[in-house]
């Protein structure tokens, strides 16, 4: 089964907007006149071989510059050998292909394309390719966008064991809102089985790095969650320590039911995140 339904809509126009090298026929650009138009500034060299027009990579934000990455990498063939399995993209990769949404990440310091590979062949890190070599099954690969990634589930494990707090909670919410469905998932009990399965799975690799943390980020993933910002606000409260309550419902003076992000137990008060449209830096 194809993902389709949880696409980035830059994916497509991204995918048809890459020239690759290898892939272009004769009369088409050669190598000279790809490199008189990236020093004259018409086009960005995403990955060696991949080239994008200048206009659309300085509108992109840096989520959607590591998914032309992803997509350059699938189409260049530049993550490894000829005689190797098809690659699977996970970790930030993968949340790019699965459109969930990356927090903090910056332009200063562009992401490079995470690869899962079996232990027995590992293969090596270089160039814009980290390659992550752990055991995996076919319980842990899906399709997206006719390339193999790993699935939701694992990808929310991977990120929570080995990504920043905030970026694995707003990615965790998410995938679990795919996941479950609905924008108010009100029901508890199939969240509370996702916890408790993805908390086992997770106890299965004892020795695996940042076992503990990822413990941590899949007790306070919440699919009632609808923004990014509401994710990140939620870990500080608890890191402050405050008490509150997420998603609740409040009935007016007028009678209206509203619901509100937060409510502060005890204080009489509530809280609201407005999300503020972000701008092209």
């Amino acid at each position: 089964m194809d993902h389709a339904q949880h696409l980035d809509p830059s994916l497509a126009q991204l995918n048809a907007a890459l020239i690759v090298r290898r892939c272009l026929i004769d009369g088409e650009l050669d190598d000279r006149e790809l490199r008189a138009r990236t020093e004259a500034g018409l086009l960005v060299r995403v990955i060696r071989g991949c080239y994008l027009d200048r206009g659309l990579w300085d509108g992109l934000y840096e989520e959607q510059r590591l998914l032309a990455r992803t997509l350059a990498v699938a189409r260049a063939g530049r993550a490894g050998r000829g005689d190797e399995p098809q690659l699977v993209f996970s970790h930030l990769s993968a949340a790019v292909l699965w459109g969930l949404p990356l927090y903090g990440l910056k332009r200063s310091s562009p992401q490079r394309v995470h690869l899962l590979t079996p232990p027995e062949r590992p293969g090596r890190s270089r160039g814009a390719v980290i390659r992550h070599s752990e055991p995996y099954g076919g319980d842990d690969v899906t399709t997206v966008a006719g390339l193999r990634v790993t699935t939701l589930d694992r990808t929310v494990r991977d990120l929570a064991r080995l990504a920043t707090p905030e970026l694995a909670l707003g990615c965790a919410d998410r995938a679990l809102r795919l996941i479950l469905g609905g924008p108010h998932y009100t029901e508890m009990e199939p969240i509370e089985r996702w916890r408790e399965s993805q908390l086992r799975l997770l106890d299965e690799r004892p020795g695996a790095r940042g076992i503990r943390r990822a413990h941590r980020i899949i007790e306070l993933a919440d699919p009632r969650a609808d923004s990014l910002a509401e994710s990140v606000s939620r870990l500080q409260l608890v890191r402050l320590r405050v008490p509150f309550d997420f998603q609740v419902a409040v009935v007016g003076l007028n009678g209206k039911a509203y619901r509100m992000d937060f409510e502060f137990v005890g204080q009489s008060c509530f809280g609201e995140m407005e999300v503020v449209p972000r701008k092209v830096v």
